[in-house]
């Protein structure tokens, strides 16, 4: 009995097995999904494409929006400004106002493109008056700032004899030679940087409306602590902008005693061409002309009102010019 209820079940479940294979087979043949055609597929994928490229770009939008800090927006407006980019400054300073209205960046962008405007008013204006008077127009400057250097003028004068390296009650100079006079200005250079090239310093005559080069100036320190950082025994941090933002100098530029008597100009660039650097003897650190570096043997007026060029003193200048 038990070996027959054995058989039924069995074939009970053959059957269910068989009934149910029946039924995939049927349904497999019934609900096959009938193949895509190419032309449509490519038509699908095309526009599953586009709206995932539209999708990427939403986002990267999304992540350069976002990335715009009121800081980054600022670094914008005066990098812009300092490349006379205005427009782009502008556009920078509206996206401050519109995103930022109330923040110190925002105000602080207001503040720069006014004191931007109020300089090209200025330049303009001295323009103007450069057209109509040439370089007599130009105003004597005795603190410029040139590339990022402050030049605060302390004295410009001609003379026979370049002191410098002072040392306690000991200094070093040099004599000009027969027929020559030194141009002798004494000045203090401030810089944020630590080690700074400083600015070309030059000697023009006017011709016309032409500035001629007649020499460049050399640097040499005013002062050392003591005589044994002269002798580079120590180190001289009152000398070194890695320590002091500020280091007095006295320069020298050697013309001819017929140049002296006759109208010249000293001009500061925005050329950075004197390089720390070391020599043999004392002291054993100096800064010399880089050979690469120059400023231009001939100015015009616009090399002034583009803001590289300033004038440190006028020699010998006509009365009423």
């Amino acid at each position: 009995m038990k070996h027959s209820i054995l058989i039924l079940t069995a074939a009970v479940a053959l059957l269910s097995l068989a009934g149910c294979d029946e039924q995939e087979q049927k349904g497999t043949t019934t609900n096959a999904p009938q193949a895509e055609e190419p032309t449509a597929k490519i038509r699908r994928l095309t526009v599953e494409n586009a709206k995932l490229k539209a999708e990427v770009v939403a986002l990267r939008k999304r992540v350069d929006e976002l990335s715009l800090t009121p800081s980054v927006l600022l670094a914008h407006v005066t990098e812009a400004l300092t490349e006379d980019r205005s427009a782009e400054a502008r556009q920078a300073s509206k996206a401050l106002d519109t995103r930022f209205a109330e923040s110190s960046q925002a105000k602080a962008a207001r503040v720069a493109i006014a004191k931007y405007d109020a300089a090209v008013k200025t330049r303009e204006a001295q323009a103007m008056a450069l057209e109509a008077r040439g370089f007599y127009a130009l105003q004597a400057q005795n603190a410029p700032t040139a590339d990022g250097i402050r030049v605060r003028v302390e004295s410009i004068k001609l003379g026979g004899r370049w002191t410098f390296d002072a040392h306690g009650d000991e200094w070093q100079y040099r004599d000009a030679e027969r027929g020559e006079h030194y141009v002798l200005l004494l000045t203090t250079f401030e810089s944020t940087e630590k080690n700074p090239n400083l600015p070309d310093v030059g000697i023009y005559r006017i011709d016309g409306k032409k500035m001629m080069r007649l020499a460049q100036m050399e640097y040499e320190f005013r002062r050392w602590s003591s005589f044994g950082t002269f002798i580079g025994l120590y180190h001289d941090f009152k000398n070194d902008f890695a320590y002091t933002k500020a280091i007095p100098f006295n320069a020298a530029a050697s013309i001819s005693d017929e140049d002296a008597k006759k109208l010249f100009v000293v001009v500061v660039t925005g050329n950075l061409c004197h390089e720390r650097g070391s020599k043999i003897g004392q002291p054993e650190v100096r800064y010399s002309l880089s050979y690469d570096c120059a400023s231009k043997s001939e100015l015009n007026i616009s090399d002034f009102t583009k803001g590289g060029y300033r004038v440190l003193a006028f020699f010998n200048r006509p009365k009423g010019s």
